[in-house]
């Protein structure tokens, strides 16, 4: 549940650091890269922002230095040299979460101006990395599954997703109108991990299995890279560079992330639904665009459904025929999401929402034509299996 926040925050300025595979940048450094890009794009000064909100990934480990594999609060503070910042929060592991509290603090007046931002690192095997990489042990309920195959979250999406082509009928080449879809804006986006690469049904269909039914292809793609967000009130975004992308909704659902009937995967979009439609006053025929998070291509199939676009067991089908693509009924992702762009854990999906809601998708040189048109509210949602969240960006302010 949010504080009465409905419209009086926008989002004002977006950034990225450069993304790619084992940069040799440190992700301290791609995080400040990302900020002040942000705070750039704002027309603001970097010592303007007096509020901090960082969406934090999992436990980093003994090695996670600050400013070498981690970008954490007191660093970033430091590192930009702010003056006074008067709230932050942390460690908040949904992206949309965090939006939700960087709202409730500029609606209450706590700060002016909000610097969220969420920095990735991906670790390098058999040398230093930003988490242990001796063996897990099976500890608790996992030791009557993982020594027995179950272990990994792909493994639990292959299982869920199985069940979900035995009941409706689904098939690896219905997923496959997903993630071209996905690459094709990824092929439109120079931020994105794999835009200079084009990517083939054959070379879906024939890519190697991960946890069958999932390919690689499937599966977000880890990397380093930082993206960044500058929220304001709405009568300050007025009068800054950027057409304001006004927070017209916000939303979270679920519980357990661990819970393994697929119908958590199924339900919990639907909780997260009926909050964003009761909150916006809006329904899935008044949203022009869909950010929805990718950590596994088949999260697709279930957050369509859940939040209502189309029926249950109907959305394998209801993408084919370029209606999640640019021009279509619901462009969906139409950065590359987590699979195309790399895995940011959500704050790309937020960057391009405020980007289509600005209507500058398109602004950059060597950018393709990506923007939808006439782009008036964009669904954003992350999280997935137990816990999820989200929010809808507005154009104008509903009467």
């Amino acid at each position: 549940m949010w504080c009465d926040a409905k419209n009086s925050v926008a989002i004002v300025g977006v950034g990225h650091s450069r993304v790619g595979r084992r940069l040799s940048r440190p992700v301290g450094l791609l995080a400040l890269d990302a900020a002040r890009a942000a705070a750039e794009d704002a027309g603001l000064k970097v010592g303007d922002i007096d509020g901090l909100s960082l969406s934090a990934g999992p436990p980093l480990g003994p090695d996670a230095v600050p400013g070498l594999r981690s970008a954490p609060v007191e660093w970033m503070a430091e590192a930009l040299q702010l003056k006074r910042v008067d709230w932050w929060t942390t460690d908040v592991r949904n992206i949309s979460m965090a939006v939700g509290y960087a709202v409730q603090a500029l609606a209450t007046n706590s700060c002016k101006y909000v610097l969220l931002w969420r920095a990735e690192h991906q670790p390098r095997r058999g040398g230093a990395s930003n988490g242990s990489t001796v063996a897990p042990k099976a500890e608790g309920e996992a030791a009557y599954s993982a020594p027995y195959g179950l272990s990994g979250t792909a493994i639990r999406y292959a299982l869920a997703f199985m069940r979900y082509m035995k009941r409706f009928g689904a098939k690896r080449e219905h997923l496959a109108a997903y993630v071209l879809a996905a690459r094709k804006g990824a092929n439109n986006n120079p931020n994105a991990v794999f835009y200079s690469e084009r990517l083939a049904i054959a070379d879906y269909m024939g890519a190697r299995m991960i946890a069958d039914p999932l390919c690689l292809y499937d599966c977000d793609m880890p990397v380093d890279g930082a993206g960044a967000i500058v929220l304001t009130r709405a009568e300050r975004a007025k009068d800054l560079r950027r057409q304001p992308a006004f927070v017209s909704a916000l939303g979270s659902a679920g519980w357990n992330r661990d819970v393994l009937p697929p119908e958590e995967y199924e339900d919990n979009p639907g909780n997260l639904g009926r909050i964003l439609w009761a909150s916006a006053g809006l329904t899935p025929k008044d949203i022009d665009g869909a950010m929805l998070y990718d950590g596994f291509s088949p999260s697709i199939f279930w957050w369509l459904e859940g939040l209502g676009f189309c029926g249950r067991g109907e959305a394998f089908d209801w993408i084919q025929h370029g209606r999640i693509e640019l021009g279509g009924d619901l462009p969906v992702n139409t950065f590359g999401g987590s699979i195309g762009e790399g895995r940011l854990h959500g704050i790309g999906h937020w960057i391009e929402a405020t980007k289509q809601i600005q209507g500058r998708a398109d602004d950059r040189p060597g950018d393709g034509a990506r923007q939808i048109a006439n782009a008036r509210n964009i669904l954003v949602a992350t999280g997935m299996t137990g816990h999820n969240a989200g929010g809808i960006l507005s154009k104008e302010l509903p009467a």
